[in-house]
């Protein structure tokens, strides 16, 4: 469950904390889509021997990369801007999030320093730099490590999920440990500005897994034993 703290901030209910929200939104759907995917291709073969819904799951596992595609593109999109500076189109991306607390930096001020400097830790190096300049650093760190997923997610979001090139396939995309990899940081990040800037209590989304528990039931139903339940 999310909480709203008791704290007075100034930056509640602003541009960074509902573009937090809806970042939060974007995460959880990509926190489905991967628990649905993940559990229907692990048991792919013991899916295919059932009597029942075999082309129905099949269905659903395609229909749930491409939502991953999309989901993991819309979170690292970055905003652009004009020749002024000005935003194009406000994003509920990670960039979108960030610039907005750059913009309101009179008012973001950070209220868990350690919980920052974890996360520059964690996903930067050591470049001397402090507080947004520091977050902004490590964030361009991890998307230059992961430049070429990042730039395949697009690609393929780009030409088979926005539009249909006949050149690409789903299989054009990252492997599953970098789409839960792109997950796990969105979700530092998203974590990380709702107690360190917003001061609220963040939804845990790893701990909300009823689509994943829910299917499970599911495959039980129709017959399946021995239900594996992650990636090997």
């Amino acid at each position: 469950m999310c909480h709203r703290s008791q704290v007075i901030n100034a930056m509640l209910d602003g541009t960074a904390d509902n573009k937090n929200i809806g970042l939060a939104k974007n995460l959880l759907r990509l926190r489905q889509a991967l628990d649905v995917y993940c559990l229907i291709s692990v048991n792919r073969d013991a899916i295919r021997k059932q009597a029942v819904g075999r082309k129905f799951f099949g269905f659903v596992e395609a229909l749930c990369k491409g939502s991953i595609i999309l989901h993991i593109a819309k979170i690292f999109e970055q905003e652009k801007r004009t020749k002024q500076g000005k935003v194009r189109h406000d994003l509920n991306s990670i960039d979108g999030v960030l610039g907005a607390i750059e913009k309101e930096k009179e008012k973001a001020a950070v209220l868990d320093s350690a919980k920052t400097e974890d996360f520059v830790q964690k996903y930067g190096s050591d470049s001397g730099k402090v507080g947004l300049a520091a977050l902004r650093s490590a964030i361009e760190e991890f998307r230059e490590e992961h430049r070429e997923a990042l730039s395949r997610f697009k690609a393929v979001r780009d030409k088979l999920v926005a539009h249909s090139d006949s050149e690409f396939s789903a299989e054009s995309a990252p492997s599953y440990d970098d789409m839960e990899r792109l997950f796990n940081f969105g979700l530092d990040f998203y974590m990380l500005v709702s107690q360190a800037f917003i001061s609220v209590v963040p939804c845990n989304l790893n701990a909300d897994r009823r689509v994943k528990a829910s299917l499970r039931s599911l495959l039980e139903a129709i017959g399946l034993e021995e239900i594996k339940m992650e990636m090997d």
